[in-house]
């Protein structure tokens, strides 16, 4: 260790000491920029785990949000679809009995002109018609029209004449109610018993179909009679949903919003409904929202309400644990109705993450399906969403691979910097160190300079005087040179010499180099015997207050040099 040691200082110390400064920097730095490095790499790896841990929380809580929030979104959606449209049925029920009391207070004579008896076999006017508007059948968005399902009594009776005399108002109501498309309303529509009247709005011209149509036993007023039957006393207006059925206007499964009509003494006259197709209403729910999603809407029995399958009328009831068109069986739909936040998912994925996420398999779609069930407890309902894992796995795996990835990026970035920082530091080091060297560089050149020139313009002798010149004067002239050149050396090499010349004490007296010359020749072994003679020879010697002279150590070292 000494020798690699003493190495490494002979070869430092021959350097330059800008160049010594900029090594002993450079190395401190590089020491600096590896512990921060390394620290660097270390929180990287502690940080990523750390983080991983963090994230599968942060996530599976925004995910149980992000789906609570989506499913609350529909569930908006439908209580405006059910609110507004059961509000237009509230508000034809009002304008029916306001404008029966304004009829009967006036003439009952019939005006043909207001009169829109074209919901039969009747043809719509022209101007008015929409030729084959719906399926086969033409119909008109101008009025409310009306037809009978049994013939006039003639003449008629007083029920059926102001009934006929409240259809030239109620015509021009339905455009004021019908919200169309806005609420994915169909059809509106009304019966009364005693009038035996029907309308229907948009107008729908049914053609001999009429014959075939019983108000009394479609499903719409079979629920009005229920719905009335359940309230008793019906002392407050109460709205209700059928089961999905096969509807006459629209020939494709639905289901009807109705609400009974009651006179003043609360006896049931009549009923009001309007009309839903439910596949259509969940297609533009799944075309508002991103990703693969499946949204039921499912009464307490599990009867299948509104979904997004294409079934017959032999299907119906279509319940959710039909295996062969959901995927779910009946156990399935039990665990779904005791569902609790502490229960286990049945996906291993979301087992291992997030166990809030309620999970089951569907045969279907082949894919552990994310379900999300909300309760519409005034209509009997849940609904139910269903989203696809498999695009949670992914967007889970790409959520991941990103926070890796910013992460490798910001340590890479402080790698970066510290390199950027430790070049930047070395460059303002060297112009530094250069601009605080170059005076003694200076020095040193023009010392070296004028040392050269010396070395060029040596004293010469003329060649005529060599010939001239005697053997002694030559060689005197050929030491002095000699002695010139080691002095030169001396003044910028420290030798042994001139350590001992600086460890050289000065004597207190002056000693003759004649008596110092005979003392230094004499053999060693005639010390003793002439201890006294030396003695006596000393007291010879003459002492002088001087020092020493600086011819007098030069001759002092070459005498001592040349004797030993």
């Amino acid at each position: 260790m000494e020798k690699k040691r003493g190495f490494f200082t002979s070869c430092l110390n021959n350097l330059k000491l800008r160049t010594q400064l900029i090594i002993l920097v450079s190395i401190i730095i590089l020491v600096i920029v590896s512990y921060v490095l390394s620290v660097n790499l270390i929180h990287y790896s502690l940080l990523k785990q750390y983080f991983s841990q963090i994230s599968n929380k942060i996530f599976a809580d925004t995910s149980v949000k992000i789906q609570e929030k989506t499913i609350k979104l529909y569930e908006g959606y439908f209580n405006r679809v059910f609110y507004l449209n059961g509000n237009s049925l509230v508000s034809f029920h009002r304008l029916y009995h306001m404008t029966k009391k304004q009829v009967k207070l006036h003439s009952l004579q019939l005006d043909t002109d207001y009169q829109m008896l074209y919901g039969g076999i009747n043809q719509i006017p022209d101007p008015i018609r929409i030729v084959k508007g719906y399926g086969s059948s033409d119909i008109s968005y101008s009025f409310m029209c009306y037809s009978n399902i049994t013939a006039f009594e003639d003449p008629l009776s007083l029920d059926e004449l102001i009934g006929m005399k409240i259809q030239e108002q109620t015509q021009t109501y339905a455009q004021i109610l019908y919200q169309g498309n806005i609420l994915s309303q169909s059809f509106l529509y009304s019966y009364i018993i005693s009038e035996k009247t029907n309308a229907v709005y948009p107008c729908l011209n049914r053609g001999q179909g009429i014959y075939s149509y019983d108000p009394e036993k479609r499903e719409w007023f079979i629920e009005v009679r229920n719905n009335y039957n359940k309230k008793k006393p019906y002392n407050e207006y109460s709205k209700s949903f059928t089961q999905p059925y096969l509807l006459f206007t629209d020939k494709k499964i639905g289901l009807s919003l109705v609400l009974p009509i009651v006179d003043e003494n609360l006896e049931l006259i009549g009923g009001v409904g309007t009309n839903f197709l439910g596949a259509e209403i969940i297609q533009i729910l799944n075309s508002q929202e991103f990703g693969f999603q499946v949204i039921y809407l499912v009464s307490t029995s599990g009867i299948m309400i509104m979904h997004p399958y294409h079934v017959s009328v032999d299907q119906l009831p279509l319940y959710i644990y039909n295996q062969s068109i959901t995927g779910f069986n009946q156990s399935d739909w039990e665990r779904m109705n005791t569902q609790s936040q502490n229960d286990t998912s049945a996906c291993p994925f979301l087992s291992k993450h997030s166990s809030s996420l309620y999970c089951l398999y569907n045969s279907l779609y082949e894919q552990e399906m994310i379900i999300g069930i909300q309760e519409i407890p005034e209509y009997s309902m849940k609904l139910i969403m269903l989203l696809s894992s498999k695009e949670y796995q992914q967007f889970y795996s790409r959520f991941q691979e990103e926070l890796q990835q910013k992460l490798l990026n910001q340590v890479g970035l402080h790698v970066f910097i510290l390199l950027a920082l430790f070049l930047i530091i070395c460059l303002a080091l060297y112009i530094f160190t250069y601009t605080l060297f170059y005076p003694i560089q200076q020095i040193q050149a023009i010392t070296i300079n004028r040392i050269l020139s010396k070395i060029n313009k040596k004293s010469t002798m003329p060649s005529f005087a060599n010939k001239f010149m005697s053997k002694q004067i030559s060689l005197l002239f050929n030491s002095h040179s000699v002695v010139y050149d080691q002095l030169e050396q001396l003044s910028f090499n420290k030798t042994t010499i001139c350590t001992d010349l600086e460890n050289f004490k000065y004597p207190k007296r002056k000693l003759s180099i004649r008596n110092l010359s005979k003392r230094r020749l004499l053999p060693k072994e005639n010390n003793l015997v002439n201890q006294s003679g030396q003695k006596q020879q000393q007291q010879n010697d003459v002492i002088e207050p001087e020092t020493i002279t600086k011819e007098m150590i030069i001759t002092f070292l070459k005498i001592s040099k040349y004797s030993t």
